[in-house]
Formats: structure tokens, sequence, C-alpha cells
């Protein structure tokens, strides 16, 4: 069985490291874990809608998408 995906905890980063990127692939994986019955390959905006979702959940301040990858950022 596969790693599960994980969203990175806000509370894990420091004020010399407030941010984190996730790839593409941690991306698909966040979004398919929780969307089983509409998994996607490619990351379009109802991937990116609900990952940001996910992000702001989790405590990120900022959530920034810069081409597939998505910046997370604590202040």
């Amino acid at each position: 069985m596969p790693r599960k995906f994980v969203m990175p905890d806000p509370a894990d980063r420091s004020q010399n490291e407030p941010a984190v990127i996730l790839s593409p692939t941690q991306v698909l994986g966040l979004y398919n874990q929780e969307n089983t019955g509409d998994k996607k390959t490619r990351i379009v905006d109802s991937v990116k809608e609900s990952v940001k979702k996910q992000a702001e959940t989790a405590g990120w301040d900022e959530v920034e998408f810069i081409g597939n990858q998505i910046l997370l950022r604590k202040k």
C-alpha cells in the first residue's frame, strides 16, 4: 500500500524557514486521497481549489500557486 500524503504542519515551520513548496505529485496525491470518486491526473482548477481549502484548514496563512506547485507560508 502506498504511503499516505499528509499536508505539512504549519507549526513545524520556523521564522528562518516559514514556507514549504508542495510538488505536483504531492498536490495530486492530497487531492486524490480526499476525492476517491474523482481521481485526477492533472492539476486543474478543481484540484487547486480543493488543496487550497485543505491548506487553509490546516492553518497555513498564505497559499500561492506557482505553476503546478504550491507555496505554503506561515507568517
